[in-house]
């Protein structure tokens, strides 16, 4: 008897179904298959139609997939860097003199929301200036959730990794002495999924934000590196000398700018960046005396 059902299987699989005229009864028959046991092994067999009133007895649908329909968003966004950090020419944030900086010490970004449908399609919806500490817009969390992308504050949660800060000497100085600082620099990758599609950031350091802690400040846009014949006399480009005797706190804070690639595509850039600061270190600042010292 089983040997009898699956020759019937058989038939149904590779007849084509143009020649096959359905009679009412089996016009209540849907795509199945069922496992049928020969002797003491279990075989497969698929069959062109099941009948309904037998689904619970071994039978399974062949359903496709159930897809949602998304429909397509209204609105995107676009951001802009509003100078470039790494830029000494009239783009460039430190030709600007008037150019207000973030809380954290980035630089703002221009970000338009556009119009992707109706009458104003193509349009620009509203255009503004945006910082880490400014409230979130519901207009562009909403877009977020609709597109793969990755936007600055996305970047900016991910745990960048701060530069490390070395010293010559270690933590010690003299006064009117030149200690040599520098920072570490370290380009850094995460991977997420977004819906159906795998991506990855990249965060590349492009700037070093010095604070020595006797109100003095720097801006670079490299980390310096380890000099080994470095004395106190010698000054470096990443020097910094302390005209008064103390405990100084030296801290950084790097900029990271970002770029993301989805399903391994070309890399997009992220316009703004992430600040992300060091754990300071501190620098005894000691004084030299000349003694006289007359032989009896």
């Amino acid at each position: 008897m089983p040997y009898l059902r699956l020759a019937m299987a058989s038939l149904l699989l590779f007849s084509p179904l143009s020649s096959v005229s359905l009679t009412e009864q089996q016009s209540n028959l849907v795509p199945c298959k069922k496992k049928e046991s020969l002797g003491q092994k279990d075989v497969n067999v698929k069959w062109s139609f099941c009948p309904k009133k037998d689904r619970d007895g071994g039978y399974h649908r062949e359903d496709p997939p159930i897809t949602e329909k998304q429909e397509k968003p209204k609105y995107d966004f676009r951001d802009f860097d509003s100078c470039s950090p790494t830029n000494d020419s009239f783009m460039g944030c430190r030709s600007n003199p008037d150019l207000k900086v973030c809380d954290d010490g980035s630089y703002p970004i221009i970000r338009q929301i556009l119009v992707l449908e109706g009458n104003d399609k193509g349009g620009i919806l509203d255009s503004f200036r945006v910082c880490p500490e400014d409230p979130k817009d519901e207009r562009i969390e909403r877009i977020k959730k609709e597109s793969v992308s990755v936007s600055l504050e996305q970047f900016r949660s991910f745990p960048i990794i701060a530069s490390n800060i070395s010293s010559s000497p270690a933590k010690f100085s003299l006064r009117n002495g030149h200690s040599h600082l520098w920072a570490t620099r370290e380009v850094q990758s995460f991977d997420l999924e977004i819906g159906q599609s795998s991506v990855r950031i990249k965060a590349i350091p492009i700037q070093w934000n010095w604070n020595y802690g006797d109100g003095t400040t720097r801006n670079l846009d490299f980390p310096g590196e380890p000099m080994p014949n470095h004395t106190l006399r010698d000054e470096t480009p990443t020097s910094h000398s302390y005209g008064e005797t103390g405990t100084f706190k030296v801290g950084v804070t790097t900029l990271y700018r970002g770029e993301f690639s989805v399903d391994g595509g070309a890399w997009q850039a992220i316009p703004g960046q992430a600040a992300v600061a060091s754990v300071p270190i501190e620098i005894d600042v000691w004084r030299t005396e000349k003694e006289l010292i007359a032989n009896e």
